[in-house]
């Protein structure tokens, strides 16, 4: 099956899973979907703004259609019990949006707070279900060491390791805000599975960034902005010297 023209075909296979997805307003989470409609999964697609369904149907409308795609719209994922309803019909949740925070705001209420908050209440969501068999969260790998480790080539990384960034490090911009609000999410995480013991398992993915084709309509590359995009247009075409070329290199997938 391929992925041109307006719409992506619909296998008439079974369905195999029904997924509900966060984040595919975004990068990854866009090529998630368009993986997860191949491969004839159902999707409920969780989105923050009514107005933003219409570009979905028009691209993927033979999913709309047939029922394979249908859309929850969830405009703060912080309240809680957010995702109650639509965890009670899917056998698998896939998390990939994840609060974001320019410079000048809170970060302790925009980012780092929030990160936490969602992934809680989509395990607690998942936990009430008596559906859900997986929740996969994605992280990042600077959840397991600091930035400058990335460039030793002894660096062995495993379930053990995280990024010891602490709190008032991660005050201090919204990069630092990141590191540490992914990796004290997954600190909860993974206690919270220890103290609840959920009949469900949790992956946690941690890709380092992530480049390539942008689903997104209209989608052009920010110099230093988020994301894997961004990192390579910053690196390649829009830096000032080589020193950039030579640092992405770690960190691109």
């Amino acid at each position: 099956m391929e992925a041109s023209g307006a719409n992506i075909e619909v296998s008439e296979a079974m369905a195999q899973e029904s997924v509900l997805l966060t984040g595919a307003t975004g990068n990854v989470g866009a090529i998630t979907l368009e993986h997860l409609i191949r491969a004839n999964h159902k999707v409920n697609m969780v989105i923050r703004k009514t107005s933003a369904i219409a570009f979905f149907e028009s691209k993927f409308a033979d999913a709309v259609k047939s029922g394979l795609l249908t859309f929850t719209v969830i405009p703060d994922m912080t309240v809680a019990g957010a995702f109650d309803q639509p965890s009670s019909s899917a056998t698998a949740i896939v998390h990939v949006a994840t609060p974001l925070a320019g410079p000048g705001s809170d970060l302790v209420k925009e980012m780092i707070e929030p990160t936490w908050t969602i992934d809680e209440n989509i395990l607690k969501a998942a936990k009430k279900s008596k559906t859900v068999k997986r929740v996969v969260i994605c992280g990042s790998i600077v959840q397991t060491a600091l930035l400058p480790d990335f460039f030793n080539p002894n660096l062995v990384i495993s379930e053990k390791n995280f990024n010891p960034i602490t709190f008032e490090e991660a005050k201090n911009d919204p990069l630092s805000a990141y590191l540490f609000a992914k990796t004290d999410a997954e600190h909860k995480t993974w206690s919270w599975v220890e103290t609840n013991r959920p009949d469900f398992d949790v992956v946690m993915l941690l890709p380092p960034l992530i480049a390539g084709r942008s689903p997104q309509p209209g989608y052009k590359p920010i110099a230093n902005a988020p994301g894997g995009n961004s990192a390579v247009y910053t690196a390649l075409l829009a830096g000032d010297d080589v020193q950039g070329v030579d640092n992405i290199l770690p960190f691109v997938l």
